[in-house]
């Protein structure tokens, strides 16, 4: 059953007949509902990238809504869509039915600051300690910005996230971990954004650690 959202003429969304009409990238697109007998590896595989990138990118998007707010898009184009398509593309490895994610590709952010230079993690305890160099000689860096920080758990698809942390100048910030019931895989990332929200540097992958405290 169709809907109408209101509008100059209204528009409509859902199916109609053998039609059915969605949004897509700020346009409604309509296609013709057919029976599909069988899908090819290639197909299989796209739906299956798509279902991946899906759920990579649901537990961030607060980080990547700040991560890919100024990055350049084409018309009708939002921050999702665009980590959408960036990391559907370049972090899924593998053929079908063997597709998974590579971490060390996945981007959380895309700007014009600079990398994050010498950034580290290590764990202690129950926290994960980055740590970075503040690289004030780089004129394109502030002591204003701040850090940006993921903890991703690929097992479970969440994540931990930090949009406003400490200033560049502090060269630290800790994520409290959760209290873990078993081993935990961890991935994760940094970034630097302006005060401003204005400008921010590409995602940096710091690599993966092992909670695991049996």
């Amino acid at each position: 059953m169709a809907r109408l959202i209101p509008g100059a003429l209204g528009t409509v969304i859902g199916r109609v007949g053998n039609m059915v009409f969605y949004e897509l990238n700020g346009q409604i697109i309509g296609r013709r509902i057919g029976v599909v007998d069988k899908f090819s590896d290639a197909q299989l595989g796209n739906q299956m990238e798509f279902g991946l990138a899906t759920l990579l990118l649901n537990p961030v998007q607060k980080f990547i809504r700040a991560g890919f707010r100024t990055t350049p898009k084409k018309a009708g184009h939002t921050f999702h869509s665009v980590a959408f398509s960036l990391n559907k593309k370049n972090a899924m490895s593998g053929k079908y039915p063997d597709i998974a994610i590579d971490f060390s590709r996945v981007v959380f952010s895309m700007g014009s600051l600079p990398l994050p230079v010498s950034a580290e993690v290590k764990l202690a305890d129950n926290r994960l300690q980055f740590s970075w160099d503040p690289n004030l000689e780089n004129e394109e860096n502030d002591p204003s910005d701040q850090v940006m920080l993921v903890a991703y758990f690929p097992t479970t698809f969440q994540a931990l996230t930090v949009q406003n942390g400490s200033p560049r100048t502090a060269a630290k910030h800790d994520i409290l971990l959760p209290s873990f019931k078993k081993k935990m895989v961890i991935e994760t990332y940094m970034a630097f954004i302006s005060e401003d929200r204005e400008r921010v540097s590409s995602s940096i992958y710091l690599g993966q650690i092992i909670w695991d405290k049996q």
